[in-house]
């Protein structure tokens, strides 16, 4: 269901969102200030919701006072104040809206909405592996995803792939500020930025897209960022992915749609974040919401070769793929992805040694993140137990590693010379 529908019920929505606005300046009128608000917010209305809120709780206030003189009821405006805080937020987001534009919409349903993701084979893959949708790297060697925990909320997890077997899973340690759902993962080409959705960290309206970077020097991630609008809603917005090679992202987002369904956007990524230049704040809330998808696009613009020559490009992608049990670079125009690939029988064998001391780094780190763990957790007594052990694995670790270097380069130059390639 693509354009043609998407725009037809556009205009019939236009009709009923000005009706609607103005059954809301109605009850604001008639001073139902909350029952005004309410629907102002459902418009992206903010400004006007706020406007809302205000006079409820001044109405409120003075009545206050009147009903102290009367010894009547004190009437508590606490419970406004939150509401009143959340659409100053909301209208805030609003004006710095990003001027993205958006290519294409589909509405599908929401139990595969990932295939309408056209990924090239440098972006990496989406599938569901059991109640999960998992993203695999470019590389087919690391993959990461929500899963439930025995608190019955998601966490994010990835696992490496060593020969043709996927390591223990491992959660990432992305600060969170509540105990929320975190879920949908996408990392980009670069191995260090990760898009996922969450529905803490303060999130406006279920799941959010958040941002973070993978911090190498304490294996952690940086404090997440969230994303502006109209990448976020006041519905559930999630699985973020941009493919650098296409040029092209995609997100997935349930705002105003039947239960079921959501709309995937295909959009532009600017470099750096454009906000949309305009003070009118009725025109900054129809793009906030993403009212009309024509009204992102640039003038002349022909976005219609664009999208086709990505879907005959992946397809055709699709279509060569190659089976690969790992990825392992001999030079710029060389790659293999089975051990059959390799001719010299020595690149062979260090290349297996290498597998099997990354295995041996994987079991390591986990064993590590268990001590130090039990560690930061523990008395002076435990403490002074678990100093040397650990000392000793980072020692071994650090070993491991210059062992895994050597085996690799070895296989690499083995195989370069086997082939009588010139540097």
């Amino acid at each position: 269901m693509r354009y043609p529908l998407f725009i037809i019920s556009f205009f019939i929505s236009l009709g009923l969102q000005a009706q609607t606005l103005a059954e809301a300046d109605k009850l604001y009128a008639d001073k139902k200030y909350i029952a005004a608000a309410g629907m102002y917010e459902q418009l992206y209305r903010f400004d006007k919701a706020i406007k809302s809120y205000r006079m409820q709780i001044s109405m409120l206030e003075k009545n206050t006072k009147t009903n102290r003189k009367n010894t009547k009821p004190v009437v508590n405006t606490d419970s406004l104040k939150p509401l009143l805080k959340r659409a100053e937020n909301l209208a805030r987001m609003v004006s710095r809206c990003e001027d993205i534009q958006i290519i294409d919409s589909v509405i599908v349903d929401k139990a595969h909405f990932w295939d309408a993701y056209l990924l090239s084979e440098d972006a990496g893959t989406l599938e569901k592996i059991k109640n999960s949708v998992v993203y695999e790297n470019q590389l087919n060697d690391r993959r990461f995803y929500g899963k439930i925990t025995g608190e019955n909320l998601y966490r994010l997890y990835t696992q490496v792939k060593i020969q043709t077997e996927w390591s223990e899973e491992k959660p990432l340690n992305i600060p969170f500020d509540s105990l929320e759902n975190d879920n949908y993962p996408f990392v980009m080409p670069d191995g260090l930025t990760i898009y996922y959705a969450s529905t803490g960290n303060e999130s406006i309206g279920g799941y959010d897209l958040f941002v973070s970077r993978y911090n190498m020097d304490n294996d952690t991630y940086l404090a997440p960022k969230q994303l502006g609008m109209p990448f976020n809603s006041t519905g559930n917005d999630y699985m973020m992915a941009i493919d650098e090679l296409t040029g092209i992202g995609y997100f997935a987002t349930d705002r105003f749609q039947p239960e079921d369904t959501v709309i995937i956007y295909t959009f532009i990524p600017n470099g750096e974040p454009v906000f949309v230049e305009n003070e009118d704040f009725a025109v900054l809330s129809d793009r906030a919401k993403i009212s009309s998808v024509r009204d992102t696009w640039h003038q002349d613009a022909n976005y219609q070769a664009l999208l086709q020559k990505i879907k005959n490009d992946v397809t055709k992608g699709r279509q060569q793929g190659v089976a690969k049990d790992f990825t392992f670079v001999i030079n710029d125009n060389i790659v293999y992805y089975t051990v059959s690939d390799f001719n010299d029988d020595g690149a062979k064998q260090s290349f297996l040694q290498s597998q099997e001391l990354q295995k041996q780094i994987v079991t390591l780190e986990n064993q590590l993140d268990v001590q130090r763990k039990n560690y930061a957790e523990g008395n002076a007594d435990r403490k002074r137990v678990l100093k040397l052990p650990i000392l000793e694995n980072e020692a071994r670790l650090e070993g491991l590693h210059s062992e895994y270097k050597k085996a690799v380069k070895d296989a690499g130059n083995r195989e370069v010379r086997k082939l009588g390639i010139r540097n």
